[in-house]
């Protein structure tokens, strides 16, 4: 092979991995950032597999969401790119940031995934179960629109929520699903996603039902500028569920229930 031709195939390659990065950048980037590397900390984060994959390797860590601001940690960026080696210094400082997302992990499980009391979950749902309305002003003001959350029991340590969510600029938010009194002192909605799953925490503060999404990842249950955690709900807006078969009968309420009843039964198979 004539050096022309290795200088072509090599062509090929480096412009099909060049194809492959733009597909599938490493989490927390875009192909944009990869396709013109503004910096050296950029450049060997677009370059090297081995910090792929340690970014890779905590995508899935639960109860901790990553994005963006993760990969991207500017101060880190900074830091070594002042330095002879950024890829190393890169290195040095994602296992560093990788030790503190799994101890924040152990920390949440502990929080969230062991049972509440039932006793106090019991007295809880009592106060909240119900559903609540509250009118919703938006841009179209031909067509009203309104805030509806619908708690109901399913035991005495959970509840199938309903919520639906319409805001001004034209976006909503749906959420249906069981949720379930967990350690933290609040019933809290289980995701059936095995990654990225949405611990939407549902709380009674005062006479306010409120919501929190510590990891983030409730977004996907909204559109864009919208959010699970924007709005709450007064007790004195509560009006009891009056059509309860109905509402059990209702495809959502079926699969949650189904789910429900499936991840209990498997936990207590477990050893």
């Amino acid at each position: 092979m004539g050096k022309r031709a290795v200088i072509t195939f090599l062509a090929v390659v480096l412009g099909s991995g060049g194809a492959v990065a733009a597909e599938a950048p490493v989490p927390g980037l875009t192909p944009a950032d990869c396709q013109a590397p503004t910096s050296a900390s950029f450049q060997a984060l677009c370059a090297d597999p081995g910090l792929r994959q340690l970014i890779d390797s905590v995508q899935d860590v639960p109860y901790v969401r990553l994005g963006r601001a993760w990969t991207v940690d500017e101060a880190m960026f900074q830091r070594c790119d002042a330095t002879l080696d950024a890829r190393a210094c890169l290195e040095r400082e994602y296992r560093v940031k990788i030790k503190a997302v799994q101890a924040e992990s152990a920390k949440r499980a502990m929080a969230y995934a062991p049972d509440g009391s039932k006793a106090d979950a019991k007295m809880l749902l009592a106060r909240i179960a119900g559903i609540y309305r509250h009118p919703v002003k938006t841009a179209d003001s031909i067509h009203g629109a309104e805030d509806v959350l619908q708690v109901t029991p399913v035991a005495d340590g959970a509840a199938y929520l309903d919520m639906r969510l319409s805001f001004y600029n034209g976006q909503s938010c749906t959420l249906t699903g069981i949720a379930e009194y967990k350690k933290i002192g609040s019933f809290v909605f289980q995701d059936p996603a095995p990654t990225q799953r949405c611990l939407l925490t549902m709380t009674l503060s005062g006479d306010e039902v409120g919501f929190s999404d510590p990891t983030g990842a409730c977004a996907k249950f909204c559109g864009e500028h919208a959010s699970l955690t924007a709005e709450t709900f007064v007790l004195k807006q509560k009006k009891k569920l009056r059509a309860l078969p109905a509402a059990q009968q209702s495809p959502a309420y079926q699969e949650a229930l189904q789910a429900y009843q499936a991840r209990h039964a498997t936990a207590k198979a477990t050893p």
